[in-house]
């Protein structure tokens, strides 16, 4: 006796997944885009306290100024903020779980920093969407978007330490060569030829991986490889 045939659930697309696909389409008009990333770019950018910033910017001069004990001082403290702020995040997660998103934001409705938020927000809205109502479709002149700065970490190994700027996914390795022969590996060929002799690097699990500094990074964050190694962005 055969089984009866069963109907295929087909779940309707996300809004992120919408969003994601609707953003790689010509459709839609660069300063349309530019609004609707500016909009994500509200909600996702991380906030820090004044006193990590703080923190990020001595660890930074005591890395100018190769004073590693005092850099090394200041990594610890950035740690121990920086697990005060995980403990945080998980307590907002905990609260999210209990809680739908709809009542949390409801009840932030009067908070001053809140509303700063949301009306700076809106008011960016305002002045970009009247900007790009003005201009002509096919004109030079586009609504840009702010340029992000670039991730910097601090790498540690025992009392070693060093600097380093995640670049475009596009660099090759020889831009980071002092970076990644911290790290372990070895350079092939001759001067602005020379390539990493291992282009990938395994984890504990087994897994292969691209050997980017943005991989690399995440792995020792995650503790997944590079053991006696540290990684803390700035």
């Amino acid at each position: 006796m055969q089984n009866a045939p069963t109907e295929t659930t087909v779940n309707p697309a996300s809004s992120k997944t919408e969003y994601e696909n609707a953003m790689h389409l010509s459709q839609h008009v660069a300063p349309a885009k530019t609004i609707a990333e500016m909009v994500l770019d509200a909600f996702q950018t991380s906030r820090e306290s004044d006193q990590i910033r703080d923190l990020r910017a001595a660890i930074r001069a005591a890395n100018d100024e190769h004073d590693d004990d005092k850099a090394y001082e200041l990594m610890g403290q950035l740690k121990q903020l920086k697990d005060v702020e995980a403990a945080n995040s998980a307590a907002l997660e905990d609260l999210s779980q209990r809680y739908p998103i709809q009542s949390i934001l409801a009840s932030f409705k009067d908070d001053p920093a809140f509303q700063e938020l949301i009306y700076g927000l809106a008011l960016k809205v305002l002045n970009h969407t009247h900007q790009a109502i003005k201009e002509p479709a096919g004109g030079k002149s586009k609504a840009s978007r702010p340029k992000k700065e670039n991730e910097v970490f601090t790498l540690t190994k025992g009392e070693e330490v060093i600097s380093v700027t995640l670049k475009s996914a596009r660099a090759k390795p020889l831009a980071d060569r002092s970076v990644f022969e911290f790290l372990g590996f070895n350079f092939i060929g001759e001067d602005d030829q020379a390539e990493l002799e291992t282009p990938t690097f395994t984890d504990n699990t087994g897994a292969e991986h691209p050997a980017t500094l943005k991989n690399i990074i995440t792995a020792i964050q995650q503790q997944t490889a590079f053991e006696g190694y540290g990684a803390i962005q700035q």
